[in-house]
């Protein structure tokens, strides 16, 4: 593999974890909130007003996005865990509505990545720490990770996902 290659995997995977960061490390969103329960095992997470009051309940998505953005800095176990409750909240919604097509599409694409990355997830020991795997080229390599870094329907639904569920770098 070619330096310039590696380099702009590396920085697509560390701009990922950035957002994992930036995701993980948001408080409660605004007290425009309707009922903010989440009946799971992940931690509890509540979507803004704007989820809110759209015709879809997002908070069970938002929740999930939350749960798998923490587990970014845990184990591959709890990793693996995370993203499949993503994929499965994701699904529960597909198709989105009221969306832009663009959105609705990357939304359809999230769903297979992350279906993608659990499976990569699953090949490694559940105790390995996803910091340790990462860069792994199943990972760089991956269909997963070249929609993050092309696919501007993903990148669609990824600034959507930020808008909806309330995740901004100031942790308002």
């Amino acid at each position: 593999m070619t330096a310039p290659h590696r380099s702009r995997l590396a920085l697509v995977w560390g701009s990922a974890l950035l957002v994992a960061g930036l995701l993980a490390g948001c408080s409660a969103p605004s007290s425009g909130d309707r009922d903010s329960a989440a009946p799971s095992s992940t931690p509890t997470a509540t979507a803004t007003a704007d989820a809110a009051d759209g015709p879809a309940d997002y908070t069970a998505f938002c929740a999930a996005n939350r749960a798998a953005a923490t587990a970014k800095s845990g184990t591959v176990g709890e990793d693996l865990e995370a993203v499949q409750a993503q994929v499965t909240t994701i699904r529960d919604l597909l198709p989105l509505d009221d969306v832009s097509a663009e959105v609705a599409a990357g939304a359809d694409v999230f769903a297979t990545a992350a279906e993608e990355t659990a499976a990569i997830l699953a090949e490694f020991p559940a105790d390995s720490l996803v910091s340790d795997v990462g860069l792994d080229p199943r990972f760089t390599e991956s269909q997963a990770v070249q929609s993050a870094a092309t696919d501007p329907d993903y990148q669609a639904f990824i600034a959507w996902t930020i808008q909806t569920c309330g995740f901004d770098a100031a942790g308002e």
